[in-house]
């Protein structure tokens, strides 16, 4: 059962976004639907723990096992989605994780319109990127803990 709840026009979410680099790039994800990147990620469940599911939402949704690195931060993220335009309350946790070296070429397997790609810090910067203040975090070498408020009312 993922953590997540409803209630009227706001939701609560407890999501984990998977960062993988290599060669000074990082593994990014972009929907059909959407206009702008993300970390590979996806929702908690309950009783798991968010480094067992990052490595888990990464294998579903590519196929492919990880290790893990370590955490980069925790996001209180707070922002209202264009999809279902409901004010969102989301703990974000960003886990760092490692795939095997050779591995270049990554699809999704849930048959989701996802294309990923690898882009530099600088290329993600120059694009839009949401939650765009994680960007800050992924090359620190000390958990951060932000505060995000985007499009809230």
């Amino acid at each position: 059962m993922d953590i997540n709840f409803t209630l009227d026009t706001e939701v609560f979410n407890y999501r984990v976004g998977v960062v993988i680099k290599r060669n000074n790039k990082i593994l990014v994800q972009k929907d059909g639907e959407s206009d702008y990147y993300t970390f590979v990620g996806g929702r908690v469940k309950l009783g798991e723990s968010s480094v067992d599911a990052s490595i888990r939402e990464f294998m579903e949704e590519t196929g492919i096992n990880a290790q893990y690195v370590k955490t980069l931060g925790i996001v209180e993220n707070f922002f209202k989605s264009n999809y279902n335009h409901k004010n969102y309350h989301e703990i974000l946790i960003i886990n760092e994780l490692e795939i095997d070296k050779d591995i270049n070429d990554i699809k999704n397997i849930e048959g989701k319109d996802e294309v990923y790609i690898w882009l530099s810090l600088d290329e993600l910067k120059n694009n839009k990127f949401l939650p765009e203040c994680v960007l800050d975090i992924i090359n620190s070498d000390k958990l951060v803990h932000l505060i995000n408020k985007d499009n809230v009312k």
